[in-house]
């Protein structure tokens, strides 16, 4: 048998040496939304038949072993190629990947709990009432953070409106999707992570994590507590909803990223994803449980290897600085000082003097990250918000 080769998606020519690096055993045709010139197919979500006729003319000549990808945008056009080319089905249902009214109603058997209004435009507005706030409204189609605003009335609901999505309608859409929103009553309690692997729609495991309290209105994370604190109990009550979930999602083959709050032992699905968490939580697992998360996913599609439960190691915590406020260059005070510590790492960007530049506010997704960071050890928690404590970032 020859190497296992896959079909990557990325979207920089700088991820390819990361693969072949790390994986000189297996080959790789990559693939990206972005021309990247010969070294990658190019992949159109306008014309998928076209795509997926150059991907099946290289996977007769010489056959693929599976489709890999970490990233939102992606898993459409992703899971669709894995099918067209008969290879491990990423997920039976990609469109409930990426459309959130689709996916809550899925996760509640045609219901939408918490109560949920579609938006394609001002007028579908009136169909929200009172009994609905406070409420979060999101671009139906939206990732990392984009747009997300928590309302608190009908008048801060449409003056968010009107701003996020004037906002959200001039970006471009590369995977075919539209500038609607949803309106979805806020979900209480403590919110948490679930990183799972599953194969052939069986969660091999699920990882708990505890995510930190996000600062209304905006919806940016701003930080992650690894491996949970929460009790053994409330910990099999988030998997066990993960794996409804994952059910629910018709998810086949690979890592899944759901986000999960807890209120006494009621726990609700926010979201889940296709695909495993990006930021800082490559990281988190490398301290945590010293595991390479992409390894373990290209280890899944290949029949010689074993893939057991990681087991935590040491505690670690992910600390994201986000910018408030208008557009103008920032610093870190002391950065030089923080970041020069064996137990603290900075994860984004990749170096110091990187930390002063400019960068917008008040924070509409995760663009307004000043800095990324990870702490490990037995007070990783407590060293982590002692940094934040004491972050000072000047103008």
């Amino acid at each position: 048998m020859g190497k296992p080769r896959f079909i990557v998606f990325i979207s920089r020519r700088e991820e390819m040496a990361g693969y072949t690096r790390l994986f000189p055993d297996s080959d790789f045709v990559f693939a990206s939304f972005s021309d990247l010139g010969t070294e990658a197919v190019k992949i159109n979500p306008m014309k998928m038949e076209d795509s997926i006729g150059t991907l099946r003319r290289l996977h007769r000549k010489d056959s693929f072993t599976a489709v890999i990808n970490r990233k939102e945008k992606c898993v459409v056009p992703a899971s669709i190629i894995a099918s067209a080319l008969g290879l491990p089905p990423i997920t039976c249902a990609p469109e409930l990947a990426r459309d959130k009214f689709a996916m809550r109603r899925a996760l509640n058997d045609g219901n939408t709990f918490p109560r949920t209004v579609l938006v394609r435009d001002a007028d579908d507005l009136v169909a929200v009432y009172p009994g609905m706030f406070p409420s979060v409204i999101k671009p139906r189609f939206g990732f990392n953070s984009r747009s997300a605003v928590m309302v608190k009335n009908r008048g801060e609901m449409e003056q968010a409106y009107r701003e996020q999505h004037g906002r959200y309608a001039k970006l471009p859409k590369e995977d075919c999707t539209n500038s609607d929103f949803v309106v979805e009553e806020l979900i209480p309690g403590s919110e948490h992570t679930v990183e799972s692997l599953v194969k052939d729609g069986v969660a091999l495991f699920h990882l708990v994590s505890d995510k930190l309290p996000m600062t209304p209105p905006f919806f940016v994370e701003v930080g992650d507590n690894m491996p949970s604190l929460l009790s053994p109990e409330a910990q099999e009550v988030c998997r066990a909803v993960t794996d409804r979930a994952i059910q629910a999602m018709e998810i086949r083959n690979g890592w899944t990223h759901t986000e999960v709050k807890l209120d006494g032992d009621k726990a609700t699905v926010v979201e889940c994803a296709a695909r495993m968490g990006g930021g800082y939580f490559e990281n988190l697992f490398q301290e945590v449980y010293g595991i390479n998360r992409m390894k373990m996913l290209m280890d899944l599609f290949l029949e010689s290897s074993s893939i057991e439960q990681p087991r935590p190691r040491q505690h670690a915590a992910a600390r994201r600085i986000v910018v408030y406020g208008t557009a103008q260059r920032r610093r870190l005070t002391g950065a030089e000082q923080i970041f020069d510590d064996a137990a603290v790492k900075l994860v984004w960007p990749s170096a110091v003097s990187q930390i002063d530049r400019e960068l917008a506010g008040p924070p509409f997704d995760f663009n307004n990250t000043l800095c990324e960071f990870v702490v490990s050890g037995l007070q990783a928690v407590e060293a982590a918000d002692r940094i934040i404590a004491r972050a000072v970032v000047q103008n």
